[in-house]
């Protein structure tokens, strides 16, 4: 009895947790589809979030998953954009996609805690971040973070998973697998960019080691934040956020891998102007999709100086002081270009979104954004006393 009600609860459970891995849905792609978004529900600060769950002015960093027939989330909060001895990263769960939140975790380090991952793998949830300091004025990354929901409202205790400096970015279940991007260096330090991004991937959800051992840097320069995602022959597709600069200029890359060899990284010979930050990818049908903070201002790269120092201050100057959008773009894998498609809740100090998808037309989105009823310069928007808030919202293919 005991066996099958166990059975019962487990299928029951498999029903309600989307698969977010693209190659479970089967649909005719040669039809037109368009995609719209619907309208942001804020979810923190909300009277949906547990009493457990005290939100400070900034809210933002953000990552959603499905477990156990479970919306979980985590998100950052602290009294400052910038790195801060009080932030906390909360870790929620919901049983009505996002209407009310159980309170499951708090990591408290006393340091700033940042880049949180969900790996729902197998039948384990697992959390990455990484540790830095408490100086708001400096990158100090000390180390990427495990940790793993054992029950309701219950983790394990943190596991440091690597050395200092590396920093993690993206994660994807894919092909049975679990996949990450990661990167480690002297970002934000000046003198010549020397970034090393890695591509890892597992076989358990815990344990990640390099795609290929003999390659195991796949980009070296300014790059620090790569997107990813496969295309439905099992070729890797990426996207750069090229903010430090290096001999391709200053902005962001489109990368390839063929299947056979998903360690050999082509990238954009010379660097796009623009710079998309926080990006993030997934796939509907055959066309591959990014979101990403837009400037729609300008360009990153618009420095003339002939020093390169010089170079990178000018444009990171420039592009703090104009105001950012939060943006979904179509990757153009003839031209190997990004393409805008439209601008999604965001202003001010916005974009670090987390998608998972819902069904083969629909993606759950997670992101942060500046009050609405504003529309600061980026700076202005990181220092406002208003702080952020974080929303959700659903991505409709039709």
């Amino acid at each position: 009895m005991r066996t099958l009600l166990a059975l019962t609860l487990l299928l029951a459970a498999c029903a309600s947790t989307p698969n977010d891995d693209p190659e479970a849905y089967a649909f005719d792609t040669k039809r037109p589809w368009t995609v719209r978004a619907t309208e942001p529900t804020f979810v923190a600060p909300s009277l949906a979030l547990p009493k457990e769950v005290r939100t400070m002015a900034s809210n933002n960093n953000v990552a959603i998953t499905y477990h156990d027939g479970r919306l979980f989330m985590a998100f950052r909060s602290s009294n400052l954009h910038f790195a801060s001895e009080h932030t906390r990263m909360f870790i929620v769960s919901s049983g009505d996609d996002g209407k009310t939140f159980r309170h499951e975790h708090t990591v408290a380090l006393g340091s700033d805690v940042r880049e949180p991952l969900f790996v729902s793998f197998g039948s384990k949830l697992r959390f990455f971040f990484f540790q830095a300091g408490t100086n708001p004025l400096a990158f100090e990354p000390k180390a990427i973070m495990r940790t793993e929901w054992m029950a309701p409202g219950h983790f394990s205790d943190n596991v440091a998973i690597s050395g200092p400096e590396e920093v993690p970015w993206d994660v994807k279940v894919r092909k049975g697998r679990v996949w990450m991007t990661s990167y480690k260096g002297n970002h934000y330090q000046g003198g010549v960019s020397s970034l090393d991004v890695s591509f890892k991937v597992s076989d358990d959800g815990e344990n990640f080691v390099p795609v290929n051992a003999e390659r195991p840097v796949v980009y070296h320069g300014g790059v620090s934040e790569v997107a990813f995602e496969f295309d439905r022959g099992g070729n890797l597709w990426g996207v750069t956020r090229n903010e430090d600069g290096d001999p391709s200029g200053f902005g962001a890359h489109v990368c390839f891998a063929p299947a056979a060899a998903l360690a050999e990284w082509e990238c954009s010979e010379k660097s796009f102007p623009e710079r998309y930050d926080s990006p993030r990818m997934f796939r509907h049908g055959d066309e591959i999709f990014l979101v990403a903070r837009r400037d729609p201002e300008g360009v990153y790269d618009v420095s003339q100086s002939e020093v390169f120092e010089n170079r990178r201050i000018q444009n990171l100057l420039g592009y703090s002081s104009r105001k950012k959008r939060t943006a979904l773009y179509l990757l153009n894998q003839e031209t190997r270009t990004i393409e805008h498609v439209f601008d999604l809740p965001g202003v001010g100090d916005t974009c670090f979104p987390s998608i998972h998808r819902l069904d083969a037309h629909r993606f759950l989105l997670a992101n942060y954004t500046s009050p609405l009823d504003s529309d600061p310069p980026w700076f202005e928007g990181q220092t406002s006393e208003r702080g952020t808030q974080i929303y959700l919202t659903t991505l409709v293919f039709e």
